[in-house]
């Protein structure tokens, strides 16, 4: 029975065995570590995902053929696989096995042969393989990048580019993307890459026109970039030709000083170079020698800041901007300054509607005789100090139609240009302006300026504003308001030829100095300050110095209270024959050296000014030659330190009544009365020589002085003397009234020939 049923089974096993097998094949599928018994051919062309596979794209930057390469693959398998990395159909690297279940991040590494051929191909794309136990390509999923092209940042370096060479010597330059290797016969090579990444070369050769200078050509694996091209080409003074094509700044924000110092410059070929990101071109062309320069292709879109591009480019002389849009630009200050040159150049090319700072824009500048400013729109400037400044070349200024109400500063605008005759600012209203300090400074040939409505009401400084104007005949200032001005000191200083000034309007309730507010104006025959209010004054020296034509002065109810300083106030006012200024309070003036000087008045009353801090008084009389009578009984001098010359020259004064004066701390007294030629009655009754001061030549050329009333001066203590204090024409009968016995005897015994010393 067993037997057959052997038989049986045996017989039915040879008639389904292949069924049986193919069952099984389809059932059965070992899922052990080791090989498959069935592999998968990849012309089934299933998808990856289909394998249960997730391979995530990875970027690496690699510096050299050491680096690692990073890839990532998740293996939700129950067994691992393993894969090859491909590189141009080539396996690069083998071997690698990702395990089951396992987020995976791998690393692997390439020959150097390998990473030369990325490297010259800028960077590269892998594949990874799978090899078992299956087949598949996942493309493209691991991607090589290499640093940049970038040029070395230059900065404060001083060497080509962190190399030691010397950049005096750079001739040429110009930029390649033919690679890194430099051709035969060249004479040197350096790395100027950034971080000497070896992916930026510079080679050189001799230059063809001076054998001591060399042309240099820097290259990359396509274009040469630079992340920040500012100095770029700063102190290479024997540079005369760039070019940029292949150069590639996108992106870079400033090409601050770039061609600072480049005094041999002649030719730059832009290139289509992109400026499009550029804020600054600050300093860009300072110092440079070059004498075109065309400026038209490039992308001015956002630059703000053109602060001194073009300073002190001494020789350029044609400026090509057309077409350019600087409707983001801002700052001005200096732009042109010292373009000694510049004669081709057209002002309407630059939109300056957004400019707030024109600060010194063409100080110093030469070239051009004549500006048409009248496009230009100033209403946001709030600098405008020194826009001019010895602009000598100039002859003609248009600035119609500008809008100044936002200016703030206007200092030194116009000084010193030199060939302007007039000055047409009747568009301009400066309500904010605070600094108008030597707007007109300097201007010799200028003969008249138009105002109208011009309001300075916010004005604090006025000092120097149309000092040295020599030729300045006609202005209208009387729309001026000057409520807030501090500073006046020189104001309208040696405007020689003006003769006419209306200040009769004028505010002076706020001024702090005055100093020689309308010195030298030698043909002004009126002035109308009688209404000015000077109280909060500290300052008056020199006001009305060397106005020689000056008639008539109303200031006798000024409040000069405050006042500490007023020396050579009125000195050499040759026609003014009478100051009234009895009522004047002096109580805190230090100075009156040389006050009345050289002027014509005849008479004067001082008796009621008390000057208790008063300490100078030098000169104060000084060559007075047509005073008679001078009132100084009460005039009180307790801490007076120097009293030389005060009426020497002052030869009509018969009579002297200093009786109140105190002498107890001058140290000077020389030539006090010198010259003083008609000088016939003295009374010092209350000088004492307690400082020891000198009096050389205190009494010389008094000839006619008859009484002297000495009765404190102690003539024989006196130790610092070096001259005479009389002279041999002295009247010899001179009634002398000494303090004592010693005192005769000294006068006697200096003085023998006279006759009437008595105590």
């Amino acid at each position: 029975m067993r037997l057959k049923e052997k038989n049986n089974f045996k017989k039915f096993f040879k008639k389904y065995m292949i069924w049986i097998v193919l069952v099984v094949a389809i059932l059965i599928i070992p899922a052990t570590n080791a090989k498959y018994i069935l592999q998968k051919s990849a012309s089934f062309e299933l998808k990856p995902d289909q394998y249960n596979l997730v391979v995530t794209p990875v970027t690496t930057t690699m510096t050299s053929a050491t680096s690692d390469i990073n890839f990532k693959v998740k293996n939700n398998n129950e067994y691992p696989i393993n894969v090859d990395i491909v590189y141009n159909g080539n396996v690069v690297a083998t071997g690698i096995t990702i395990p089951a279940k396992n987020d995976y991040s791998g690393k692997f590494n390439i020959s150097q042969n390998v990473y030369d051929e990325v490297f010259n191909n800028n960077g590269a794309n892998m594949d990874i393989r799978v090899i078992s136990p299956y087949s598949a390509e996942y493309f493209n999923v691991i991607n090589i990048e290499l640093p940049q092209p970038y040029l070395a940042v230059r900065g404060s370096n001083i060497g080509f580019f962190g190399n030691p060479f010397d950049i005096t010597k750079v001739a040429k330059i110009s930029f390649s993307d033919q690679g890194i290797t430099p051709p035969p016969g060249v004479l040197g090579s350096f790395d100027v890459s950034e971080g000497k990444q070896g992916n930026v070369v510079a080679w050189y050769t001799r230059n063809a026109s001076d054998p001591d200078k060399y042309d240099f050509v820097i290259s990359a694996n396509g274009k040469v970039k630079s992340k920040n091209p500012e100095e770029l080409f700063t102190q290479f003074t024997g540079l005369t030709d760039v070019d940029f094509t292949n150069f590639d700044i996108t992106g870079a924000r400033s090409l601050r000083n770039a061609f600072f110092n480049t005094i041999s410059l002649k030719n730059i070929n832009w290139g289509g170079i992109d400026t499009s990101q550029v804020t600054s071109f600050n300093k860009m062309f300072a110092f440079s020698g070059i004498k075109n320069l065309n400026l038209s292709s490039l992308d001015w879109s956002k630059v703000t800041d053109a602060g001194g591009m073009f300073m002190n480019a001494k020789s350029l002389e044609t400026l090509n901007l057309t077409g350019i849009d600087t409707s983001s630009l801002k700052y001005m200050n200096e732009m042109f300054q010292g373009t000694k040159a510049l004669k081709n150049f057209n002002p309407a090319d630059l939109n300056v509607s957004n400019v707030i700072n024109m600060m010194a824009v063409f100080r110093e500048t030469g070239g051009a005789t004549s500006y048409d400013f009248s496009s230009w729109d100033v209403s946001k400037v709030k600098y405008f100090s020194h826009l001019f400044y010895a602009a000598e070349d100039l002859k003609n200024i248009n600035l119609s139609g500008w809008d100044v109400s936002n200016g703030e500063n206007f200092s030194f605008m116009f000084e010193r240009v030199n060939n302007v005759e007039e000055l047409d600012l009747s568009s301009f209203h400066p309500i904010n302006a605070k600094n108008m300090a030597g707007m007109f400074h300097r201007n010799n040939k200028l003969k008249k300026i138009v105002f109208n409505n011009f309001d300075t009401r916010n004005v604090t400084a006025m000092h120097m504003m149309f000092l040295n104007c020599i030729n300045l005949e006609e202005m209208d200032i009387s729309s001026f308001k000057t409520g807030n001005v501090k500073n006046f000191n020189s104001m309208f200083r040696n405007l020689k030829k003006m003769k006419e000034l209306d200040v009769s309007n004028f505010d002076t309730s706020s001024a702090d100095t005055m100093v020689a507010m309308f010195d030298g104006c030698s043909a002004l025959k009126k002035l109308d300050v009688t209404n000015w209010n000077v109280s909060n004054a500290k300052n008056l020296a020199m006001l009305f110095m060397n106005c020689s034509m000056l008639e008539e002065l109303n200031i006798a109810n000024w409040n000069t209270g405050n006042v500490t300083a007023m020396n050579n106030m009125f000195y050499s006012l040759e026609k003014m024959s009478e100051l009234r200024v009895e009522n004047w309070n002096t109580r805190k003036v230090t100075d009156m050296s040389s006050m009345f000087a050289k002027s014509g008045i005849t008479s004067i009353d001082l008796s009621r000014w008390d000057n208790p801090v008063l300490k100078n008084m030098q000169a104060m009389f000084n060559d007075c030659k047509n005073l008679v009578n001078v009132n100084l009984n009460g005039f009180t001098t307790p801490n007076v330190e120097n009293m030389m010359t005060v009426f020497s020259g002052s030869s009509e004064i018969t009579d002297l009544d200093l009786h109140t004066f105190e002498t107890t701390k001058v140290t000077k007294m020389d030539s006090m009365f010198n010259g003083a030629l008609k000088l016939n009655n003295l009374d010092i009754s209350n000088f004492t020589t307690n400082a020891n001061p000198s009096i050389s030549y205190m009494w010389n050329a008094c000839n006619n002085l008859s009484t002297i009333k000495a009765d404190k001066f102690e003539f024989s203590k006196i130790t610092a003397s070096t001259g005479g204090i009389f002279n041999n024409f002295i009247n010899r009968n001179i009634d002398l009234k000494v303090k004592n016995s010693t005192e005769k005897s000294w006068i006697l015994s200096k003085y023998p020939a006279f006759t009437n010393v008595h105590e």
